[in-house]
């Protein structure tokens, strides 16, 4: 490992697109299940869930990265991760594995392309087996304000919680 540094990501699939998650981030990955709701939620919050008596936010990425609604199906998973504001769990149309990218590998994000919230929410891409895998950073592909508040059920006053 002293040779070329590099990072485990755990690979999930959102559509036909492929993502990665720093492992250090994640702490579990759960079947798909239906969340209760929570009023005023921001739109990308599908609900909360239950996950070994922790009350847990299940966000919606497909939601903040094209505006199309999640549609859980048979592979559907939920990956549980730490946020700055705590446990988050992210829905997923399949999680497939766990691998290692070293930091040659990782590529910085295309700039031009991206709106600045999208590319922010990205950290870099790997080319793999012929297709990209777009790696993400937790904190800004859901940012606090997206499932701190759903969290707790209320809104967080002190941040003025513009529009959601």
């Amino acid at each position: 490992m002293s040779e070329s540094a590099g990072a485990g990501y755990v690979i999930f699939r959102l559509g036909v697109e492929e993502y990665g998650l720093p492992v250090g981030v994640v702490s579990s990955i759960i079947r798909y299940e239906e969340s209760t709701p929570v009023p005023r939620s921001p739109e990308a919050v599908l609900g909360v869930i239950n996950l070994r008596g922790r009350i847990i936010p299940v966000v919606d990425l497909v939601r903040r990265f094209t505006g199309a609604r999640f549609s859980p199906g048979p592979t559907s998973r939920i990956v549980v991760a730490e946020g700055a504001a705590g446990p988050v769990g992210i829905a997923v149309d399949a999680a497939s594995e766990v691998t290692w990218f070293s930091d040659e590998q990782i590529r910085p994000v295309p700039e031009g392309t991206l709106g600045a919230e999208t590319a922010r929410a990205f950290s870099g891409v790997v080319e793999r087996e012929g297709s990209l895998v777009i790696l993400l950073d937790l904190d800004e592909a859901v940012p606090r304000s997206e499932y701190a508040v759903s969290a707790s059920g209320q809104r967080d006053e002190s941040t003025g919680d513009s529009d959601g």
